[in-house]
């Protein structure tokens, strides 16, 4: 039987491993460089590259709530 606190500590737990998913995904920059979406700098901003480690990381902070 699932308890409502296993179930969370399993949700948080998912939530943990999908940042850190999304982080190593921002760092080691796997999915190649495209269209810029969002320029903050000159040489920084978020292009379509970015896309899947930002979904990651929505879905591990919905998951966290």
């Amino acid at each position: 039987m699932v308890t409502p606190q296993s179930a969370r500590a399993r949700r948080r737990l998912l939530a943990l491993v999908l940042v850190t998913a999304a982080a190593c995904m921002l760092a080691a920059e796997p999915f190649p460089k495209g269209v810029v979406l969002l320029s903050l700098t000159a040489s920084h901003g978020v292009d379509a590259g970015d896309l899947p480690a930002l979904v990651l990381l929505l879905l591990g902070g919905w998951l966290a709530r």
